[in-house]
C-alpha cells in the first residue's frame, strides 16, 4: 500500500504491488497511468453485468468501466473514477475555500450534461481534471453509497467493502465546531451539503492500498479539520439543477456545492491541533489519528451526523 509520510503535503507515495497481486491484475480494470491524459475513447464502452460479480475484486478485475444491468451509463466517467495510478502524483494545487470551488464550477464547458463526459476531455483536462489536487476543510458528513455502475451495482457488503464512501468537506469553522459539540442547528442540517465539496474513497483504491480506511474510522473524525488529496474530476452525472447548487438555475433540492470532486481520494489526514494549513506538519493519517480507532463506533451523542439532510429534509444522494 502507499507509504504515507506524516505531514507530507507534496506527493502521493506508492510502492509496487507484490508479484502475486501484479499477476492477478494483468487483466484488471486499472487504467494505465495517464497523468491526466485521456484513454482511447474507442475502447471505452458501457457493458451489461454478467452473472458472478460477487465483490469489488471481481468487479474491477473484469470491468474497466464497471457495469450495469442494462449496460447504460457514462463509461468514460466511470473509467476515470476507477483509476488508481498516475504518472505525475505530485499535488498540483490546493482548494481551501468556497471561492476557489465556485470559480472552477463557473469554468465548466457549455454543453456538459449528465452522460457526455467524453465529449469534453481536453477542456476539462485543461482545468486540472485527471491530476492530483488537494482540499483543506472540515469533515461535515459521510455516508456509504448504494448501488452504482462504477462498482458493478454491488451492495455494500458486510463491511461496506464494495461501495464508495461519500464524504462532504466544508469550509466553515463555526459549523465544524457545532458538529463536534453536537449543536447543529436545523438550518445547518438543511444547508451543509450545499456548502460542501464531495470527495470519494473508492473500494478499488481502499482495497488495494488502504484497508484501514473504514466508515467507522471516518465517522470518528466528524467536525475535524482535514487535508485530503485525490484525483480532481467532474462527476457530471450530477450536473443537474436538482443536485448541483453551483449550476445556474439550481432548485432548492440541490445537495452539493459543485460537480468537481476528488475521486478517488489518495490521502486523508486530520489536524489534531485544529488549526492547520496545507503546509503544516501537524497532520496525522486517518489510521493514526488519536481519536480514529479503527472499528470504533461513532460517538453516541452524534448518531445522525453522518447523513445530513438536504434542503428538502431528505437524506442526501450521491454517485
Amino acid at each position: 500500500m502507499p507509504n504515507k509520510r506524516k505531514g507530507g503535503a507534496g506527493a502521493v507515495h506508492t510502492v509496487a504491488p507484490m508479484i502475486p497481486l501484479a499477476i492477478a491484475l494483468l487483466h484488471t480494470a486499472v487504467l494505465p497511468s495517464t497523468g491526466g491524459t485521456t484513454p482511447n475513447l474507442s475502447e471505452v464502452v458501457p457493458v451489461a453485468c454478467e452473472e458472478g460479480v460477487e465483490d469489488y475484486l471481481a468487479c474491477h478485475t473484469e470491468y474497466p468501466t464497471g457495469c450495469s444491468v442494462n449496460g447504460k451509463y457514462d463509461a468514460y466517467l466511470n473509467e476515470f473514477k476507477n483509476q488508481v495510478e498516475w504518472k505525475d502524483e505530485t499535488v498540483q494545487g490546493w482548494l481551501t475555500d468556497e471561492k476557489q470551488i465556485v470559480k472552477l464550477e463557473k469554468q465548466l464547458p457549455d454543453g456538459l450534461a449528465k452522460a457526455n463526459h467524453g465529449n469534453f476531455v481536453e477542456q476539462l483536462a485543461g482545468q486540472g481534471e485527471g491530476k492530483i489536487y488537494g482540499v483543506v476543510g472540515y469533515l461535515y458528513s459521510v455516508k456509504t453509497e448504494g448501488k452504482e455502475s462504477s462498482n458493478c451495482q454491488l451492495e455494500a457488503g458486510t463491511d461496506d467493502e464494495n461501495v464508495d464512501f461519500h464524504i462532504y468537506i466544508g469550509f466553515d469553522p463555526d459549523v465544524a465546531d457545532r458538529i463536534r459539540n453536537n449543536k447543529l442547528t436545523t438550518t445547518d442540517k438543511k444547508t451543509m451539503n450545499s456548502k460542501s465539496m464531495i470527495v470519494e474513497m473508492t473500494p478499488h483504491y481502499r482495497g488495494r492500498f488502504h484497508p484501514e480506511w473504514t466508515f467507522a474510522a471516518l465517522k470518528q473524525q466528524l467536525g475535524k479539520q482535514v487535508r485530503v488529496t485525490g484525483q480532481l474530476m467532474v462527476d457530471n452525472e450530477h450536473y443537474q439543477a436538482s443536485q448541483d447548487c453551483g449550476l445556474a438555475g439550481h432548485t432548492s433540492a440541490c445537495w452539493r456545492m459543485t460537480v468537481w470532486e476528488l475521486h478517488p481520494v489518495t490521502a486523508f489526514e486530520i489536524c489534531e491541533g485544529g488549526d492547520c494549513d496545507e503546509n503544516s506538519t501537524g497532520w496525522d493519517p486517518l489510521a493514526e489519528s488519536a481519536s480514529g480507532d479503527i472499528g470504533a463506533p461513532p460517538p453516541a451523542s452524534r448518531p445522525d451526523v453522518g447523513e445530513v439532510e438536504n434542503q428538502d429534509g431528505k437524506p442526501s444522494e450521491g454517485s
